[in-house]
């Protein structure tokens, strides 16, 4: 993406060169100076490029990443209205250079500032050359971001599959199965169901979306497991209110942060350490809050979890832009995490 952007930009800067020598090779057909002719083409292209370019680069940018589009279009129309304004100044500009001898009289200026009414056309002319001029730009700078937006959304699902479990929580549960066939046959029976659910469910995470009901049976499985796995040494309760279970979410949206809370749980031999989960959807709003008892190691958590949850943040702002909130809380009792989803 980097070589695209490069290229992409010394394209750019291409057509403003082409832009240039047009504009001054045209006006040279006007009997105005070779030097004339390129320095009223400066003129001009040299205004365009900066307000075009902060147009394109940095306020589309943040229009499309806002979802701000029709305050864009205002923007777009602003911008154009005020390049306008220098075409007439720069005729008038240019009418005064040749009278008082700088350049020669080349009689194009004239008839173009001669009345009023003659600016006002010369000001709507140039607001139609701003206004395709930055289209064709807005066009080219849109395409980029789209190419980039996918790539990052292409990438951030690489990172996701790629790091949907760890191989020592799979050695673990398979270690448990293990251990428990000769002891308790039919719990074992049960749990090898539960680890084949979830690497089914894994095989297909590579789909754009699944529905909330299959994330929430995934996390009831996965959680089914770790209550195993902690053989009552843990409190974990998991309560799903789910209105629309067909309603469809990017797969493996929450389980980063449940992982976390069983990576990082606290418990002693004077307290019972807990997971409490609570996924909620109503109509176009999700929302998913997940606590886990904590301790003074608060840190530790913070450094080894940073990483996970700056991939799904960055995640999150592909899929959602604008449209969810990722609160934190800590303290010495507790670790929360709450993630509100607004379709």
């Amino acid at each position: 993406m980097k070589r695209f952007s490069l290229n992409y930009d010394r394209f750019v800067l291409l057509v403003w060169v082409l832009t240039f020598f047009i504009f001054g090779v045209r006006y040279a057909f006007q009997h105005l100076t070779i030097p004339e002719a390129f320095l009223f083409s400066t003129l001009q292209v040299g205004a365009a490029y900066p307000l075009t370019t902060y147009l394109t680069k940095n306020l589309l940018r943040k229009a499309v990443i806002r979802q701000r589009i029709p305050w864009f279009v205002v923007q777009f129309f602003l911008f154009c209205g005020l390049y306008a304004f220098l075409i007439p100044l720069s005729l008038l500009a240019f009418d005064w250079l040749e009278h008082i001898g700088i350049f020669p009289d080349s009689g194009y200026f004239d008839p173009r500032i001669d009345a009023i009414g003659s600016l006002v056309g010369e000001y709507v002319a140039g607001l139609l050359i701003m206004v395709m001029i930055n289209f064709g730009f807005c066009g080219l700078r849109f395409f980029e971001l789209n190419l980039r937006m996918r790539e990052e959304l292409s990438r951030s699902r690489l990172q996701m599959l790629k790091a949907q479990f760890s191989p020592h929580f799979m050695f673990n549960v398979l270690n448990h199965i293990h251990v428990l066939i000769r002891k308790e046959p039919e719990l074992a029976d049960t749990l090898l169901l539960r680890y084949t659910d979830i690497l089914r469910y894994q095989l297909n995470a590579d789909k754009e979306t699944i529905t909330i009901g299959q994330e929430a049976k995934f996390l009831v499985n996965f959680i089914e497991l770790e209550a195993v796995r902690w053989r009552g040494k843990l409190s974990i309760e998991f309560r799903p209110r789910i209105d629309d279970p067909e309603m469809a979410i990017p797969p493996l949206l929450f389980i980063t942060f449940v992982e976390n809370a069983f990576k990082h749980v606290s418990r002693s031999t004077t307290y019972k350490g807990y997971v409490d989960i609570e996924l909620i959807q109503k109509g176009k709003t999700v929302s998913f809050e997940i606590t886990n008892s904590n301790d003074n190691a608060a840190s530790s958590k913070k450094t080894d979890s940073g990483i996970g949850l700056a991939n799904i943040t960055r995640r999150l702002d592909i899929l959602f832009p604008g449209k969810y909130s990722l609160e934190t809380e800590s303290n010495d009792a507790f670790y929360r995490t709450k993630l509100t989803i607004n379709g």
